[in-house]
C-alpha cells in the first residue's frame, strides 16, 4: 500500500515548519493562496496518471478549510484559487463532486454564520 499524501511546510534547509495560511504565490501577475496550491500539487505527483483522487481532494479541502468550526473562511484569494486549482488540475469525476459538495457546504455554513452576527 502506497503512503499517504501529507501536505508538509518545509524551510529552504529541509527542516520542518507550521504550515502558514497567509502566504500567497504570484502566477503570472495574479496572487493566490500558497497553501491550496502546494496541496495540489502534492496530490498530482507519485505514481498514476496526474488525477487528483478523492482522497486528495479532501487533503485540498483542508489546505481551503483547516478548520470546521467557523475560525476560517473561505475569502476571495481562495475562491480565485480554487478556481485555478479546477482549471489547471485534473481531478477524477468523484472528486470533482466531492470537492464542490465540501465547498458548498462549508460557505453554506459560512452564510448563516455571517447571518447570525448580523442579526445579533
Amino acid at each position: 500500500m502506497a503512503p499517504m499524501k501529507k501536505l508538509v511546510s518545509r524551510s529552504t534547509k529541509g527542516q520542518y515548519r507550521k504550515i502558514d495560511y497567509q502566504r500567497v504565490k504570484t502566477i503570472n501577475g495574479k496572487k493566490y493562496d500558497r497553501t491550496i496550491l502546494k496541496a495540489a500539487e502534492i496530490a498530482v505527483k507519485g505514481a498514476g496518471d496526474g488525477r487528483i483522487s478523492v482522497s486528495d481532494s479532501k487533503m485540498i479541502c483542508r489546505a481551503c478549510r483547516p478548520t470546521a468550526d467557523g475560525r476560517s473562511t473561505y475569502d476571495a484569494m481562495e475562491k480565485v484559487t480554487m478556481a485555478y486549482v479546477r482549471k489547471n488540475f485534473k481531478f477524477t469525476p468523484a472528486a470533482d463532486k466531492a470537492m464542490r459538495e465540501f465547498i458548498a457546504k462549508m460557505g453554506a455554513k459560512q452564510a448563516a454564520r455571517t447571518k447570525a452576527m448580523k442579526v445579533a
